[in-house]
């Protein structure tokens, strides 16, 4: 797809869209791959965009579907197999040691060796409340709708079947209510151990699950063999808060947790 097309895709649901003609991150291969981020406000612009940098003239960027009314689309990227390097800094390597396959060290950070996937990948990237975002799918659609399904796992529709109320999402995560016979199991639990209930805790970090992006923040968190339960609000940057009086069950979705090779911004 051209340029010019995906220009007027992005018009077409309502999302801004910077074309650059420089690679957006910095090192050795970086202007032959895909890349995409979405840009924050700065001196320089008052609002949010999407940055699109696609790299070889082999490569394919593409936009597969459109919904103008909910302002998202579904892009695909497909480019051949390459090895690129990509700086990562002391700030985003939070873990000991070194980030794997360095390929040298500098004062702020280290050079290290990546490769692209010749694999077909579907993105959703739009506007969720607030905020623009980038979310790479488990698997290939051409709708938005589609989009939305392949985001929600085997689980979050099984527990859906029996819930009374509509599932509210926020993020990556969806927020299940409960039967009656599972709330009042988990209500026992929580008054029967309360050192277990985590309190202003990351959803993710409480469930022991790696995930991309700023940690969701739970008033109460309980987690009952490997079953992750959240009340009271429900707080992240990025999205509304939203507050459950009734324990509800946490459910992540099903968006690859690893950074994208060449996202700079994951949800």
């Amino acid at each position: 797809m051209s340029p010019r097309h995906l220009v007027t895709h992005f018009q077409k649901a309502q999302l801004p869209l910077e074309l650059r003609d420089r690679p957006l991150f910095r090192g050795a291969g970086a202007t032959d791959i895909v890349q995409l981020d979405v840009a924050r406000p700065d001196r320089t612009q008052r609002h949010e965009r999407f940055l699109i940098f696609t790299g070889a003239d082999d490569n394919r960027v593409q936009v597969e579907g459109v919904d103008p009314r909910l302002r998202q689309l579904v892009l695909l990227v497909h480019e051949p197999r390459r090895r690129f390097e990509t700086f990562v800094t002391t700030w985003q390597w939070r873990q000991k040691g070194e980030p794997p396959n360095v390929v040298r060290k500098e004062k702020r950070g280290w050079f290290v060796e990546s490769f692209t996937t010749d694999r077909k990948r579907h993105f959703l990237a739009g506007m969720d409340e607030q905020h623009l975002f980038i979310a790479q799918l488990p698997r290939g659609t051409s709708t938005v709708w589609g989009a939305h399904q392949a985001l929600k796992s085997d689980e979050v529709r099984a527990a859906e079947r029996g819930a009374f109320e509509k599932t509210q999402r926020q993020g990556e995560w969806f927020f299940v209510s409960l039967q009656p016979r599972e709330l009042a199991e988990v209500e026992a639990e929580a008054r029967g151990s309360l050192a277990r209930v985590r309190r202003d805790v990351g959803i993710a970090e409480a469930a022991g699950i790696r995930r991309a992006g700023r940690p969701h923040l739970a008033d109460e968190v309980l987690v009952i063999s490997g079953r992750a339960y959240v009340r009271g609000r429900v707080r992240h940057p990025d999205h509304a808060t939203i507050e459950f009086r009734p324990w509800r069950r946490a459910l992540a979705n099903t968006e690859a947790f690893e950074q994208p090779t060449g996202v700079g911004f994951v949800d």
